[in-house]
């Protein structure tokens, strides 16, 4: 990253810091004091957290130092798809050489403006892939014959299917770590949250075109998912993805019932957990350390100017004197 990119993130990590401390964390506080009948903390929490279970994964999310009860489940919910029920099966099995694209913004967007709606049918009409689409409510009137329209998907299934060949999606975590486990690369429409970050993360990885839901049209959507599916390169790099992802020595869901089933085994986990997080903030940062070290070195660097200035002052008092007895003796 540029300089300039660098402080962005320092900004927008700061900025998130407060909106967590003054407005999240406040309601996750209350939570704890009225189900915990305690006054801790959800910062508390998780510093004596004995083990953390994080859906992460290396080959999504970028490499960084943790401590040993840190664990990286990420694609825990993934799994091999399930038989599709005789009508899908049909669909998808009649899709021939050209397959299917399967399309789904998540639970919370199921329900589409009109206008929107009927821009993205008439772009989904366009394509020679048959389309699975979840939409509830009205099918607009320019949805085509290869479109599918389900208020409901078996998605794990459908992705997971060897005739699919694209995935539309918001973003969602759940959705991006199965398509990265079957190998689907993405068309991505980013509409909350962390939806663009995640979005983001496999654009950069070039498995994925990203598009802005404000801005959607029929030929944007054609466009991208023609994009994502006759370009090789997206296809290449989400099997990649998806190799590294699967090739691990116990899988994500295993590795969390090791892992749980430890902590109950020896009561806990804390000789697993940071010394630091036991520290008050200045002495995790050093702050006592470092006052003391400039504290030194501005004494040290006072002391050396005073002596300067003391052997300045007192050379040139023997150097008038010096000159003095000169002139008596001339």
């Amino acid at each position: 990253m540029s300089v300039w990119e660098r402080m962005k993130n320092v900004l927008i990590y700061g900025m998130s810091r407060f909106t967590s401390y003054f407005y999240i964390y406040p309601a996750y506080n209350e939570l704890c004091r009225r189900y915990l009948d305690s006054d801790i903390t959800v910062e508390e929490l998780y510093a004596k957290a004995d083990m953390v279970l994080m859906k992460v994964d290396f080959v999504f999310d970028y490499p960084r130092p943790t401590m040993p009860n840190l664990v990286y489940i990420g694609g825990v919910q993934c799994s091999a798809g399930r038989p599709l029920s005789a009508e899908l099966q049909r669909f998808m099995d009649g899709s021939g050489d050209q397959g299917v694209v399967i399309f789904s913004l998540g639970s919370v967007v199921s329900i589409y403006p009109p206008e929107l709606a009927t821009e993205l049918a008439a772009g989904l009409a366009r394509l020679p892939q048959r389309v699975v689409w979840r939409l509830v409510g009205d099918a607009p009137s320019t949805l085509g014959n290869n479109t599918k329209v389900m208020s409901w998907l078996p998605q794990n299934d459908l992705l997971s299917h060897p005739k699919t060949r694209a995935f539309i999606t918001h973003g969602g975590e759940n959705g991006l770590y199965e398509a990265m486990y079957h190998g689907v690369p993405l068309v991505g429409i980013p509409v909350l949250g962390d939806q663009y970050d995640n979005l983001l993360r496999l654009k950069t990885r070039g498995a994925a075109v990203m598009l802005d839901l404000a801005h959607l049209t029929s030929d944007v959507i054609f466009q991208a998912v023609k994009t994502v599916i006759e370009t090789p390169s997206y296809g290449e790099n989400m099997k990649r993805i998806s190799a590294l992802h699967r090739d691990v020595p116990l899988e994500p869901k295993a590795l969390a019932v090791f892992w749980i089933e430890y902590t109950i085994r020896h009561r806990g986990a804390a000789h697993l957990g940071a010394a630091g997080n036991e520290l008050p903030f200045y002495q995790y940062y050093l702050l006592d350390v470092i006052a003391i070290l400039v504290a030194v070195s501005t004494l040290a660097l006072y002391l050396a100017c005073k002596l300067l200035i003391f052997l300045l002052v007192k050379m040139h008092s023997v150097g008038r004197r010096t000159r003095a007895k000169l002139k008596k003796v001339d």
